[in-house]
């Protein structure tokens, strides 16, 4: 491949990036949105499952206490977020959001580079064209795994 023709890919891939709302960008901080949300409430849930062991020992005493209480108090919290995790799903969509922004990425490098399939003998424009469909493939995937996720939610947002 000619410098001049990689050159011309690679402004036509920042013109398509333009036009399509940087989206590998917005994969991209949705999926570390969701990781540090996925680690917050996985930290969270072994913080409180520790008090769980630790109060009863701290507190002692046989009869109904305080440290019961804390017990009860901190076990419901657990379930509240084990709860949160699972309807907000951070981890799925943390994955599916990686997944769509590394593959976006790739996508365009073996557009700009010219390799397969854009190695081909054919116009310039059926190559960016196929680049443009295959960049939207990779977005329609994305949103199948999103609803697929989300699927009996009341508001699939995220």
């Amino acid at each position: 491949m000619h410098e001049d023709q990689r050159q011309d890919r690679e402004q036509r891939a920042e013109q398509y990036e333009a036009r399509s709302g940087c989206q590998s960008d917005w994969y991209n901080r949705k999926a570390e949105a969701n990781k540090q949300l996925f680690h917050a409430l996985g930290i969270a849930i072994i913080i409180l499952g520790a008090v769980v062991v630790v109060v009863p020992i701290i507190f002692g005493g046989t009869s109904i206490s305080i440290s019961d209480k804390v017990v009860a108090v901190v076990g419901a919290l657990i379930v509240i977020t084990k709860g949160v995790e699972r309807t907000w799903l951070p981890e799925e969509k943390w994955i599916s959001y990686r997944k769509a922004s590394e593959a976006l990425l790739r996508e365009r490098e073996k557009y700009v580079e010219g390799v397969e399939p854009y190695n081909r003998t054919i116009k310039e424009d059926q190559i960016y064209r196929l680049f443009v469909e295959r960049c939207i493939l990779i977005k329609a995937e994305e949103q199948n795994n999103f609803w697929g996720i989300n699927e009996g939610q009341d508001n699939p947002d995220t």
